[in-house]
């Protein structure tokens, strides 16, 4: 009985690290999505400065209407882009709720393997003055 309850502590333990290491992994692609993110805003940033220089300077309106529709894919990219951070966070949000019952879990199986042990660690005191009593 007791190989059991190791086991099942052992196993809710190897749950919570697999919980943990796919968080981690969702963190960092969480991460690698806002620094596309702040690459994007970044590229918009630029080619409006871009832009503006060449509309002070004064240039042919073929050139403006060609940087117009590169900053349209630019945005375009952007709103992917940030749609593909806020689908990331939530998958991280998700797997850090995952994280936290699965380490509830683990803690149910200990106290559960503590309570037990503690009962039989009873049970056998008491046979043990039982049989003492019995010898005198």
């Amino acid at each position: 009985m007791r190989d059991v309850r190791a086991r099942v502590e052992q196993v809710k333990r190897a749950d919570l690290a697999g919980a943990v290491e796919s968080a981690q992994v969702l963190a960092a692609d969480l991460e690698a999505v806002a620094r596309r993110v702040a690459a994007a805003r970044a590229a918009i940033a630029a080619a409006t400065s871009t832009r503006d220089h060449l509309l002070a300077r004064g240039v042919a309106a073929a050139t403006i209407t060609h940087l117009e529709r590169h900053l349209r894919r630019l945005r375009r990219d952007l709103e992917a882009v940030l749609g593909e951070q806020l689908r990331a966070e939530a998958a991280h949000r998700g797997q850090l709720d995952a994280v936290d019952t699965a380490r509830e879990r683990l803690t149910l199986a200990r106290a559960e393997r503590e309570v037990i042990e503690r009962h039989f660690a009873n049970w056998r005191a008491e046979r043990r003055k039982l049989a003492e009593r019995r010898e005198d």
